[in-house]
């Protein structure tokens, strides 16, 4: 996997001490996504609603949940980017991911080789080689209900929006049995400004206003607790 690409935000954001920032989450809204369902129907994909009619003809190699309006769909294979590697690197995959709205029309067109549902207004996608064992080099980054780039392809990893706050990774970000991520993970607002700086090892999503982060890797790893100011509330610890 590639190296993160040298960005001025980035080293505005180690030179200010960005960690100290604080950020406003948006206003949390109920999703009013349709109820539709996916459904495999002769080897592809459609939506039946809450009847169970077939609102949406299946055509698609892949289909998820709608969220905030739209639906990831892949078209070509394998849909998913890890079994495009699990046997060996030279299976080609074809896949592509898009978004679709609630009355089928493809509003984001299949371009990614990977992507994630929408949260929060934004998507994170990735460009490049974006298969669990890469040759080849990839980024992610942040795409709005319009698939108009927000926050630029630049992040080795990069996942949903909660709570206002997304965590990334710099560095390649490759998981390697046994020692971790080759990277580190901090946390951006929707504007793609670090609130929290990469120094952990890892971490997962904020909840309830805290995020768990962890420190070093494997049997060695150590987690403690952050607010979204970045400061420790639990020291890491065994």
């Amino acid at each position: 996997m590639m190296l993160l690409r040298t960005t001025v935000l980035l080293a505005l954001c180690f030179a200010s001490g960005c960690q100290n920032a604080s950020v406003t989450a948006p206003e949390s809204k109920p999703d009013s996504s349709p109820v539709l369902l996916p459904v495999k129907v002769s080897g592809k994909w459609g939506y039946v609603n809450a009847s169970g009619q077939l609102v949406i003809t299946p055509q698609f190699d892949s289909a998820d949940d709608f969220h905030e309006g739209r639906a990831l769909i892949c078209l070509g294979k394998p849909c998913d980017p890890y079994d495009a590697y699990s046997t060996s690197p030279t299976i080609p995959n074809n896949s592509l991911w898009g978004f679709i709205d609630a009355s089928g029309k493809v509003v984001i067109t299949p371009q990614y080789p990977e992507a994630s549902a929408f949260s929060e207004g934004l998507a994170a996608i990735c460009t490049g080689d974006c298969g669990s064992k890469a040759t080849k080099p990839h980024a992610r980054g942040y795409i709005d209900r319009d698939g108009k780039a927000v926050i630029p392809t630049q992040f080795g990893a990069a996942s949903n929006f909660s709570e206002g706050l997304a965590q990334v990774c710099v560095g390649s970000c490759e998981y390697v049995e046994g020692s971790g991520y080759n990277g580190k993970f901090g946390f951006i607002d929707h504007s793609g400004r670090f609130v929290i700086n990469p120094q952990y090892d890892n971490v997962l999503d904020f909840k309830n206003g805290y995020a768990k982060v962890f420190v070093g890797s494997g049997t060695e790893a150590k987690s403690g607790y952050i607010d979204k100011t970045g400061e420790t509330i639990w020291q890491p610890s065994n």
